[in-house]
């Protein structure tokens, strides 16, 4: 199938809540979904790639981006956002569709894989985490918060895709992470439902998850697991080069 010109950028809206999005291109559906910081522009370089062969969509999730602005995050924000993947696909009736996503991003395609698996075509999950690894976890968060302080053109790009939320987003991540009320998030046991084929993508310098996590995730869904020297937890933007061969190779392997 040829590239499609096509590119939308709109507003969704769920119940009470904006959601922003974009497609492009035409054929099978990919949904993008980004990290606990991110925002749908962090994959504006897989975008055009994917969308030479596929329908991609790409959102900010709420709280995020160009969405409805959400101050806090409860215990279970994480469910609350399964829940938001599913409505989009309903509304923008997408029936099927694989799912990219980067660790929260990751969390979330994998846990709609295990309860909606008849819409999950397939999982690349990059970064994944389906537990919170103390203290390691914690410690990088703090170890990130304090380098943002130090690195202004990293804090720029936060504003910028956070419509100038970038410190409230951050911090919202902040307070969610670092509270232990919060350590005791554990959703390992729903691996066991996931039925169709995953990729997990892990740099082996990744400070917030050990490649022990994302091996054990890979054994329960049945998946494979790769692993990236020399990259940490965010591959697709560390090393596009290298990330998106992957991402295409499973993706087409897909039926």
């Amino acid at each position: 199938m040829g590239r499609s010109t096509e590119h939308t950028v709109a507003i969704c809206q769920l119940g009470p809540t904006a959601i922003h999005y974009q497609q492009a291109g035409a054929g099978r559906e990919v949904v993008l979904l980004h990290h606990a910081t991110g925002s749908a522009r962090n994959w504006r370089r897989q975008s055009p790639l994917l969308a030479a062969t596929h329908r991609v969509t790409a959102y900010d999730r709420p709280g995020f981006g160009q969405s409805q602005w959400l101050e806090a995050w409860p215990l279970d924000y994480l469910d609350q956002d399964v829940a938001d993947l599913i409505a989009l696909l309903d509304a923008l009736e997408i029936g099927r569709a694989a799912l990219v996503g980067h660790s929260d991003g990751a969390a979330i395609a994998l846990l709609a894989a295990a309860r909606h698996p008849q819409r999950v075509a397939g999982v690349l999950a990059e970064s994944p985490h389906v537990a919170v690894e103390v203290p390691r976890c914690p410690d990088a968060v703090a170890a990130f918060v304090a380098e943002l302080e130090q690195s202004p053109p990293l804090l720029a790009a936060l504003e910028r895709n956070h419509a100038g939320r970038g410190r409230q987003v951050v911090q919202r991540w902040h307070d969610r992470w670092r509270d232990p009320l919060f350590w005791s998030w554990d959703v390992s046991a729903e691996l066991a439902q996931v039925r169709c084929p995953v990729l997990v993508v892990h740099g082996a310098d990744d400070p917030y998850f050990s490649v022990a996590h994302s091996a054990m995730i890979a054994q329960r869904t049945r998946g494979e697991l790769i692993v990236l020297p020399g990259l940490g937890h965010s591959p697709h933007i560390e090393a596009p080069e290298q990330f998106a061969p992957l991402m295409h190779s499973f993706l087409m392997s897909l039926s």
